[in-house]
């Protein structure tokens, strides 16, 4: 057993806020670069291989040359309107949403709460949790892990609703890279309670490790488990959230890897994890021992043709640095950091395994490079770069009681611009309207939700947020 490391939305989020937009942050490597090919991935014993690097020079490849094309006109903006304009019915109280402050983590990435009991609205948090009354986890960028309990006196002279440990609880900061996208990029509770994440070791490797937390949870156990180790190409779209569906099921999503346009056409390549969405079952998932777990293709996984590999789900995927799962809807909500034109949001009924999200033919609805797709899945929402936005950070449908006018819409957050907006999204139609929720961090790297469906946003430059009326 092992430990490991993360991520470049720092690398351009700080860039951006220095005036300094360089071409590789416009296309959030979340920055770009180049890296040895692929030479094997998948679960222990499984093994997959990617297309070697172009031989054309840099600047003559396809993909370089359309990712430095201007955009085309006539890309649907995301022309958000402030909730303060947003018509109100008579007799519904006056919309506005407050930030309020949660937890103080600078460099903050990840969260969850615990299990408890009750029924989770939201299943990427996927084992029942007793909301913001309650503790849980919270992971940094270089793979630190603290313990979060609530606490409502001031500190330093400020009010936040949790507290976390004086040490972390783990910590895989001594294996763990932490350059352009790797690090700690995702968390979750499995559905007996156990902590799962997603790093980045001091290889650029992307590891899957189980923690087990102590009978009282206030702490985790000193062994673990490395259940999957998929190699990179490069320190660039690594992906990297994971959670659990009702059925107990893993989700993890992962980038092309990175260069300029998926020059490796890790996308649209069945025979590697780069670019797609996972689906896993654990197999030995009773054994008190993590050690002794396997994932395997989960059943009902799609067969995508002869030297496909086993595991995936979805693919034609860019970045897809956040999902989410909507418990109400049965529905994956995929966001998919785009190359130099779009963003996108994709809903994937659970049914819809198979699923060709487009890269690198595509880049959102609008054609890339490449052959056109008989199969492409349109997204189902889509914004197009500049005024201040260069890469969606999903997001969740908001199913809480304490905005209850914002139910049943997508909220999500743009990194360069750090503005909160929700959409009602309906699968296969984009939304008339987008409302900017008047709200904004820093430096937003992801949500959170508790039990009770309230929503947290995740800031790297403060901690974790509270979305409050």
């Amino acid at each position: 057993m092992r430990g490991g490391r993360l991520f470049s939305i720092a690398t351009c989020a700080a860039a951006i806020t220095a005036g300094a937009l360089a071409a590789g942050c416009s296309d959030i490597g979340i920055g770009d670069g180049d890296g040895p090919a692929v030479s094997g991935l998948g679960d222990k014993g499984s093994t997959a291989t990617s297309e070697p690097a172009t031989t054309l020079p840099l600047t003559q490849t396809p993909e370089y040359v359309a990712s430095n094309t201007p955009c085309p006109a006539g890309l649907p903006e995301l022309g958000a309107i402030p909730i303060s304009a947003v018509p109100i019915d008579d007799g519904t109280p006056g919309r506005a949403v407050a930030l309020a402050p949660y937890i103080d983590l600078p460099e903050a990435t990840v969260m969850v709460f615990d299990s408890d009991s009750g029924d989770v609205p939201d299943s990427s948090v996927s084992s029942p949790g007793v909301g913001r009354s309650g503790g849980g986890f919270v992971g940094d960028r270089q793979g630190r892990i603290w313990r979060f309990e609530p606490n409502l006196a001031a500190q330093a002279g400020r009010d936040f609703g949790a507290v976390i440990s004086a040490e972390p609880v783990a910590d895989f900061s001594s294996n763990t890279a932490a350059e352009h996208d790797q690090g700690l990029v995702g968390m979750t509770l499995g559905p007996d309670g156990r902590l799962w994440i997603n790093r980045t070791d001091r290889h650029g490797s992307s590891v899957l490790t189980v923690l087990t937390p102590t009978a009282d949870r206030s702490a985790l156990l000193g062994t673990y488990a490395d259940v999957l180790e998929v190699p990179q190409t490069n320190a660039q779209h690594n992906g990297g959230d994971l959670l659990f569906d009702a059925d107990g099921l893993l989700y993890v999503s992962f980038g092309d890897g990175g260069g300029l346009g998926d020059p490796r056409h890790h996308g649209q390549n069945l025979a590697t994890l780069l670019g797609a969405v996972l689906r896993f079952a654990v197999e030995g998932g009773g054994s008190a021992d993590p050690g002794d777990w396997r994932l395997i293709p989960a059943p009902g996984n799609p067969d995508l043709g002869p030297g496909s590999d086993p595991h995936i789900w979805a693919y034609g995927a860019r970045n897809p640095f956040r999902m989410s799962l909507d418990g109400a809807t049965g529905t994956l909500w995929v966001s998919d950091v785009g190359q130099q034109c779009m963003e996108e949001v994709t809903v994937l009924g659970l049914d819809e395994g198979g699923a060709n999200l487009g890269w690198n033919a595509y880049e959102g609805s609008r054609r890339f490079v490449g052959e056109e797709l008989a199969n492409h899945r349109v997204p189902d929402f889509e914004y197009r770069h500049g005024r201040g936005l260069c890469a969606v950070i999903g997001g969740h449908v908001y199913r809480g009681s304490e905005l209850e006018w914002l139910a049943g819409r997508y909220v999500f957050a743009d990194l360069c611009g750090g503005d909160i907006y929700a959409a009602a999204v309906a699968p296969g139609t984009q939304p008339d309207e987008v409302w900017h929720l008047g709200v904004s961090t820093a430096r937003p790297v992801g949500f959170a939700v508790d039990a009770e469906g309230e929503l947290y946003v995740i800031d790297m430059e403060i901690g974790v947020w509270r979305l409050t009326g």
